[in-house]
């Protein structure tokens, strides 16, 4: 816990130099005596044959009055004058150089921080109940007044909440499109029952694991909450699908059915989880972010192939006895639906039977889909992580060097009526001269700072902060402060650096002399603030600090009985203090601060005035022994590996463009600039880290495809039928490129990751329709041609139902629906996307390539071991054999 701001109570001790001189007496002759008779000494024991008394003396200061009546020997007298005959005693605080405001009233900040295994949330509503309670029992003073201005609690439990109604809203609608679909209650029971329970055995599997709820963890339910399902959409409409072909006994339809997709949903299973694990294995600021997500998800994908594989066929066979039936099947709606489902069936029949004709021109223009969207999404911006809006927005202040801090209060106190008349604020802390940071205090009178707090983004859904942002930038830049460089920083995630330079962009110009650093980093800036859609364009060095330079003349202070440190000490005195000692009072302690007049002091001639030793005769001035000069101080110098550096950075407006948007625009600006020879430019910010992520999840979505075809592989034992599933992948591309092109939504690393889940989603469905195929040729005697379409017929509903039911229940997250869910919309973008196009695609590519494959891999057969063909149709096998 830490506190910040505010007046500090300090003991003032103003020395007069006239009346030092005209009693002999020295400024370090004051301090040392100061010091010396605020001293409690102990004295030893006085001991009895009974007793023992510890003994001390006590000298130390009790009251300010103690002070003032310290005695000060006079040279060459025996008289002592009081420390009030020659100084003024204050009890005051210290000089303010640094403001503090809430709202515009003084304010002292106090900042508690959890311990790292604690839990925020839980922390922050028992600091809420302990203020309460302080305020209620009048240990806070009435007319002290508290406001809680950062919770990060508030935005986790808003996020959490949003993430989670986004999860209910999708399971609702999950159910609703299995309740259409199958038109049935108890059928629509069954599923409902596994959405719960594996929801409990995710959460079993989450606790093994030493998960907690977090917005991650919470957005990989909300994400795999129509996945839950999926695999029992699948077992379950088989199992009745039996039943329609005329089974009566519900046991056997509930035996024959799970046997028959059992194998496709193991396979299904699997392929979702060899896509997902590579992930797990790679480090960076991705894989820290996201891992909880990831592993949630997979822990859901395990926990619903359980229940498929045990829950559903054990109701489906009990339920199937119960006699009453709802008749919801006769209801209009359901008979609509399933009407047109059936003329659907019937138009993909003449539909996929004709492009499996001409299979070639299917597969040529499905590439050439794939190939146009890839270079859509070339000219898309990136960026590593979408803007998190928590309406925590800052202004910062950076004055010329030798601006005063009250100068600088002023500039800060014009921004804070300028913030009050903009809309949905709702706190605006300011500091003045300096910084607060955690328990520190930095002062610098040039900065200042602007926290400015925005009511949550739900209230103001026609101002996202990057426009509120924007349109203070705008207002700022209308006050024409004079020397004053102000910039706005939209809200960011906090705790979450992605980068050395903490912007959205920065560039390095390296080299060896600081001049013409400073010259080519000027050119930058000024470049840099013209392209569209950046803001907050810094420099990272400054203008020199004026600094006063005050040399001794170390033979003339020698002459006179003076050396550098006294020197010093005593100008150090006069200027700024010397605290010499700590007045105590009750359990605190205090400065006792001696100084001569601030107010004698304003100007480089007013320091060779100083007294250095009044103690002689003719009293000796600073004039006497030291020349004293205006100059510069140095600048900051950046090295990195050794290299000077100076850095130029800026923030990006993401209602205007990208940050890759952004990048690129800078790299042309920045093109035809003239380096000398030795001097290089260096891009970095997000940029950087988008592209190092970027680059590792294309690694882990190429093995996750080579796993997903190595597992499908084992399954199948073949290699031809999971190349055919595998021409699912690249379908999906078209619908995430599509997705994000309709949606303005960049390139990230939530999109790269939906990428990765997708390489598992999309080939459940190709998977089913394979499955069914061999099912078709073996026990149906169809041929190769015949054989395809059929798959696709029969396995159209499953894979609707699945489809659908995965993607409603994304569509909340995918719509942004409620806060904190910014970090999940791009993966639910993409997921939505990719899988929606990529199932349609599917039901009429997949066969084609299917007979492509395995018309290639005949001929490469009789190639090298000779022998018929094997596209003809195979003798049927009796009717009840459980496919594979």
């Amino acid at each position: 816990m830490d506190v910040s701001g505010g007046l500090t109570r300090e003991i003032r001790v103003t020395l007069d130099q006239e009346r030092l001189r005209s009693y002999g007496l020295t400024v370090s002759g004051v301090l040392d005596r100061v010091r010396a008779e605020n001293q409690d000494v102990a004295v030893g024991n006085v001991t009895s044959p009974s007793f023992e008394i510890v003994g001390k003396t006590a000298g130390k200061f009790r009251t300010v009055d103690d002070i003032r009546s310290v005695l000060l020997p006079v040279r060459g007298t025996r008289e002592r004058v009081p420390l009030s005959e020659i100084a003024r005693i204050t009890d005051t605080h210290q000089e303010q150089r640094l403001w503090a405001r809430l709202d515009g009233v003084p304010a002292v900040k106090l900042s508690v921080r959890k311990q790292p295994d604690a839990n925020t949330v839980e922390v922050a509503r028992r600091i809420g109940e302990r203020l309460a309670h302080l305020a209620g029992s009048r240990f806070i003073p009435d007319d002290i007044h508290y406001e809680i201005v950062a919770d990060q609690s508030f935005f986790i439990r808003s996020a959490l909440r949003g993430v989670l109604n986004a999860a209910l809203i999708g399971a609702a609608l999950a159910m609703l499109v299995v309740l259409l679909f199958l038109g049935s209650l108890r059928k629509t029971f069954i599923i409902g029952l596994s959405i719960p329970l594996a929801v409990l055995a995710t959460f079993v599997m989450m606790g093994m694991g030493r998960l907690t709820l977090n917005i991650m963890t919470l957005g990989g339910l909300a994400l795999g909450v129509g996945l839950l399902i999926d695999n029992s959409i699948v077992m379950l409409e088989n199992i009745f699908r039996h039943r329609q072909l005329g089974i009566a006994d519900p046991e056997v339809a509930a035996h024959r059915g799970s046997a028959e997709v059992s194998s496709a949903v193991v396979a299904s299973t699997l392929t979702n989880l060899a896509a997902v694990v590579p992930f797990l294995l790679i480090s960076g600021l991705a894989a820290l972010i996201f891992r909880e997500l990831i592993l949630t998800i997979s822990f859901a994908i395990v926990a619903s192939l359980a229940t498929a594989m045990t829950l559903v066929p054990m109701l489906s066979a009990q339920l199937a006895k119960v006699e009453r039936s709802s008749h919801l099947d006769r209801n209009p709606l359901v008979l609509g639906f399933n009407g047109a489902l059936v003329r659907f069936t019937a138009l993909y029949r003449r539909v996929a039977a004709r492009a499996v004709r001409w299979r070639w021109a299917v597969l040529g223009a499905a590439f050439v889909s794939l190939f146009a969207v890839l270079a859509l999404a070339g000219r898309m911006g990136y960026e590593f992580l979408p803007t998190v809006d928590d309406g925590n927005v800052g202004a910062y202040v950076r004055m010329p060097p030798g601006t005063s801090p009250e100068r600088t209060n002023e500039v800060c106190l014009r921004l804070e009526q300028l913030v009050a008349g903009m809309p949905h604020v709702e706190h605006v802390f300011t500091t003045a001269g300096g910084f607060l940071w955690g328990g520190s205090t930095v002062s610098r009178g040039g900065r200042g700072s602007l926290s400015i707090q925005l009511v949550p983004a739900s209230r103001r859904l026609e101002m996202p902060a990057s426009r509120w942002v924007a349109a203070l930038q705008s207002k700022i830049a209308g006050l024409g402060i004079p020397g004053a460089q102000i910039f706005v920083r939209p809200p960011r995630i906090r705790g979450l650096r992605t980068n050395v330079a903490g912007s959205d962009v920065a560039v390095s110009i390296q080299g060896d002399d600081m001049a013409e650093l400073q010259r080519l980093g000027d050119q930058v800036q000024r470049r840099m603030r013209g392209v569209r859609g950046i803001s907050g364009v810094e420099l990272s060095t400054e203008e020199a600090s004026p600094q006063l330079s005050i040399e001794i003349d170390r033979q003339r202070a020698a002459d006179m009985g003076l050396d550098g440190a006294q020197v010093g000490q005593t100008i150090r005195t006069a200027l700024d203090g010397s605290i010499v000692t700590r007045f105590t009072d009750a359990n605190n302690e205090y400065d006792i601060r001696v100084r001569l007049p601030r107010e004698a002091f304003t100007s480089p001639e007013d320091l060779g005035a100083i007294a250095l030793f009044p103690g002689r005769d003719q009293p000796i001035y600073l004039r006497d022994i030291a020349d004293v000069r205006l100059g510069t101080g140095p600048t900051t110098i950046l090295r990195v590996n050794q290299n000077r550096q100076i850095r130029v950075t800026g923030d990006v407006d993401a209602q205007v463009a990208s940050v890759g948007q952004v990048t690129s625009s800078v790299r042309a600006a920045l093109s035809d600039l003239g380096l000398p020879e030795g001097y290089s430019l260096i891009y970095g910010g997000e940029e950087q880290a988008a592209r190092e992520n970027q680059r590792n999840l294309s690694i882990v979505t190429l093995l996750a495809i080579f796993l997903v075809f190595v597992v499908m592989a084992i399954q199948y034992e073949s290699v031809t039928d999971p190349l055919a599933i595998l021409f699912s992948i690249p379908l999906a591309l078209v619908g995430v490129g599509l997705a994000l092109w309709i949606t303005g939504t960049p390139l990230s690393a939530p999109v790269l990751l939906g990428v990765i889940l997708l390489a598992g989603i999309v080939v459940n469905n190709a998977i089913l329709l394979v499955q069914y195929v061999e099912i078709a040729r073996r026990e149906h005697g169809r041929t190769l041609e015949q054989a395809v379409v059929e798959a696709g017929a029969v396995r159209l509903r499953p894979i609707l139902m699945t489809t659908t039911t995965t993607v409603f229940g994304m569509l909340p997250l995918a719509l942004g629906l409620g806060e904190g869910s910014e970090m999940m919309q791009p993966l639910a973008i993409t997921v939505v996307g990719g899988l929606t196009v990529s199932t349609l695609l599917t039901l009429v590519v997949v066969p084609c390539a299917y007979l492509v494959v395995h018309r290639l891999a005949d001929a490469l057969r009789r190639v090298v071991v000779g022998g018929p063909r094997r596209d003809e149709a195979p003798e049927p096998e009796p009717a009840g054999s459980a496919g594979r």
